[in-house]
């Protein structure tokens, strides 16, 4: 079964988050709301850990005046508790205003390697990388001190947002991170990165 969170919009709130499931990619059911209003770029974990369901969000609403990203758990999908703030926004670097989730994490040796993207003072988004525990994903192993990627070809500086790359989609096969992503709010590109690249971008000695 695919379960796929999604950010829906209505009259009464700005945006939240949904759950809708599919065994056949021809009919879709529908769970109903997860995550409190004006809640968004929720990931789903691939797998249990520890028996329970992890996903990442980041709430947005004015009791929380920032743009870090958070924690929650769950035994069934439906209900989420024990909301744990994971990461914030750092001043000064290019992560300093607001970042985000989205992609599912993908499990590699060192734990749990989630693609977030991050936006600087100018509304400059580029992509970094952050490693979680793999049985205790609320610890940070390690996190980017610079961007692993960020926009550079004429397609991600200039459209209807330029300067932006916006990770959607993530899979890790032999070695390669196959990121699906974003560009300028206009198109959706492909880009792979070696997974050697990625622990040289977080400090990590290759394995």
């Amino acid at each position: 079964m695919m379960l796929q969170p999604m950010t829906s919009c209505s009259g009464r709130s700005p945006e939240t988050t949904c759950l809708a499931s599919t065994r056949d990619f021809a009919s879709v059911t529908r769970h109903g709301v997860i995550f409190h209003p004006d809640n968004r770029d929720v990931a789903l974990f691939p797998a249990r850990i520890g028996g329970r369901y992890y996903a990442l969000h980041r709430p947005r609403s004015s009791p929380f005046m920032r743009n870090d990203v958070w924690l929650a758990e769950s035994p069934g999908l439906i209900c989420w508790g024990n909301h744990r703030c994971l990461m914030g926004t750092r001043d000064g670097r290019w992560d300093e205003t607001r970042i985000g989730a989205g992609a599912a994490p993908v499990r590699i040796d060192e734990g749990w390697l989630e693609i977030y993207h991050g936006a600087d003072r100018h509304h400059r988004y580029g992509l970094g990388a952050v490693l979680l525990n793999g049985v205790r994903p609320w610890e940070i192993v390690a996190r980017s001190e610079q961007p692993l990627f960020e926009p550079w070809a004429p397609s991600e500086q200039s459209g209807f947002f330029g300067n932006v790359v916006f990770r959607c989609g993530l899979l890790c096969e032999d070695d390669l991170l196959k990121v699906y992503y974003g560009a300028a709010d206009t198109s959706i590109c492909y880009a792979e990165i070696p997974l050697a690249d990625v622990r040289a971008n977080l400090g990590l000695r290759a394995s």
